[in-house]
């Protein structure tokens, strides 16, 4: 499972999600695209689908019982699509247990891969389907605005795992809650400085533990809209704040250039299916899908790896 977050709307997480679920299927894997976007869902018009019988909703309010029954065939061979729902305001604010839920169902989906599109900002939802995904694609583009809510979804990402983790310990608990505030009193600044205090509070083991389960969250950054050789370096900023404060090595996967032609067929709703695969951009997300999907990305079928715990 591959979500693709972002801190800040615009910046093309839906495009990109599309974009990688294309090539998936392109190199035969059975992919399913998820609109996560619960309040806002609208990935359905770049696969050309005006009117979808099925999304999220149905599940959620249990009129079906499977996400498997709520999948929609596109015309592209081996990708299937699952709906949200932005008329429902419920399905905005799902209840702990129908997200653990739809978590749980997302794992159990017949497929290799599948893709998650989430909303912009960084909400617990979003945060929870990022966290437990096992590739964590964080999207940005060169703005400045975009490059600090980059690094501070990869903040607010630690932070909601060190709160999971501190749920059975109050002394950890404690910890992290001042260490959330950055001009707390005990002058908290890094992950490094709050490592330090749960190790001289709670012991070197617990101290372990929490470093562990926080370099699980390794996002792979993506640079969009890419104008000049200076935008590049977007995504290598977003890499070294997040490293120094929060401890998080992530990984590069470098940029996709700026494209009318793409701009031009997500404005006028063209099916991606219809896209011109010589366009600079579709061809620097199939880079990046062989990147991720590792030296097998162009052979069917993949290992089914079981996910991390959360809740």
């Amino acid at each position: 499972m591959w979500a693709v977050g972002g801190g800040k709307g615009g910046v093309g997480k839906s495009v990109i999600s599309a974009l990688l679920a294309f090539w998936l299927a392109r190199m035969g894997k059975r992919t399913v695209l998820v609109d996560a976007d619960l309040g806002g869902a609208n990935l359905h018009t770049l696969l050309g689908i005006k009117n979808p019988q099925h999304n999220l909703a149905d599940f959620v309010a249990k009129r079906h019982a499977s996400l498997e029954e709520i999948c929609i065939n596109s015309d592209m061979e081996n990708l299937r699509l699952i709906c949200g729902a932005s008329e429902v305001l419920s399905l905005a604010n799902l209840q702990f247990a129908q997200k653990v839920k739809v978590i749980q169902n997302l794992f159990k989906l017949d497929s290799d891969y599948v893709i998650l599109d989430l909303g912009a900002g960084s909400s617990f939802h979003f945060l929870d389907f990022f966290i437990v995904s096992h590739r964590k694609i964080l999207v940005l583009t060169p703005q400045p605005t975009s490059i600090q809510n980059a690094y501070g979804f990869i903040r607010n990402a630690v932070f909601r795992r060190l709160v999971q983790l501190s749920r059975q310990n109050p002394s950890l608990q404690a910890l992290v809650k001042t260490a959330m505030n950055p001009k707390n009193e005990l002058q908290m600044r890094t992950l490094k400085d709050l490592l330090q205090a749960v190790e001289e509070s709670d012991g070197t083991e617990t101290r372990e533990t929490v470093k562990k389960e926080v370099h699980k969250i390794k996002p792979a950054i993506i640079t969009n809209m890419v104008r000049s050789h200076k935008d590049k370096n977007a995504g290598r900023i977003v890499q070294i704040v997040a490293e120094k404060y929060m401890m998080i090595n992530s990984v590069d996967l470098g940029s996709i250039p700026y494209d009318k032609e793409l701009e031009r067929a997500v404005s006028n709703m063209t099916p991606f299916v219809n896209l011109d695969k010589s366009s600079e951009a579709v061809a620097h997300t199939y880079d990046i899908v062989t990147n991720l999907a590792g030296n097998n990305a162009k052979l069917t079928g993949s290992p089914r790896v079981v996910p991390q715990k959360l809740f």
